[in-house]
């Protein structure tokens, strides 16, 4: 198990000096004033997040088809993966203590949020599923059973850092211009815009990577307009459990 942590060593490395270079970034601007400089910190932790999601391609810790995807890193890699992910949500909170308190965390009731959130991923699945039988693109094999719980588990940590970029601070962000609707389709739209290296350069994969992570993303966000960031990080990390998992 350690020769298996210790292989994380090079994707780490990998990641770092981009990573320093953006945290000099969020040194260098303030952490408030006028309305762009809270917007491009955002930018910043997005910019941030695609290049360390992208960089799992080339380490061999997920592979992305035309119908479906994968998580090939061995157990610990994901567990110490999903742990990072929950980390840099505690980090990105605490560096963002401004914008933080606008997020939406939940709907009226916890527990209707979660249904919705539930919703939302049964939707996102539901036209992934239809759009695949329209284009005759083949699914992947299911996963064992045995596994569905560690894929469970770093879907929802994973996609929750996801959401709290896209949604919790990009989409508030943008509800000081534009109406909640017109918010969520544009983080969706930027959502998917921020996979276009991922799908055209990195994998090759080309249009499918782009179709879904549009209609997750606009999906997404409009169940956080309604279940905020507890909903709309389910959606989103269970459609993605659901493909890892071959249901899709």
């Amino acid at each position: 198990m350690l020769s298996e942590f210790t292989s994380l060593a090079p994707y780490l490395l990998a990641i770092a000096p981009a990573g320093l270079v953006c945290a000099a970034l969020l040194l260098v601007l303030p952490r408030t004033g006028q309305r762009p400089v809270p917007l491009l910190r955002v930018i910043v932790h997005i910019l941030f997040f695609v290049l360390a999601r992208d960089a799992m391609t080339a380490h061999g810790y997920w592979q992305v088809a035309a119908g479906g995807l994968r998580f090939t890193a061995p157990p610990p890699i994901l567990l110490a993966l999903g742990a990072m992910s929950l980390a840099l949500v505690a980090s990105t909170c605490w560096l963002e203590s401004e914008a933080r308190r606008q997020i939406r965390w939940c709907g009226t009731l916890p527990l209707l949020s979660v249904l919705q959130g539930v919703a939302g991923a049964a939707l996102i699945v539901a036209l992934a599923t239809g759009l695949k039988a329209l284009f005759g693109l083949p699914s992947l094999p299911p996963v064992p059973a045995s596994a569905w719980p560690l894929l469970l588990g770093f879907a929802l940590a994973a996609n929750c850092y996801e959401e709290l970029l896209f949604r919790g601070l990009l989409q508030q962000q943008l509800r000081a211009w534009l109406p909640a609707w017109r918010a969520a389709l544009a983080s969706g739209l930027l959502f998917g815009l921020c996979h276009a290296f991922l799908a055209t350069t990195v994998t090759q994969v080309g249009a499918p990577i782009l179709v879904f992570t549009v209609i997750e993303g606009v999906v997404a966000g409009l169940v956080y307009c309604r279940a905020g960031l507890l909903g709309a990080s389910l959606a989103h990390g269970l459609a993605i459990f659901a493909l890892a998992a071959g249901w899709v």
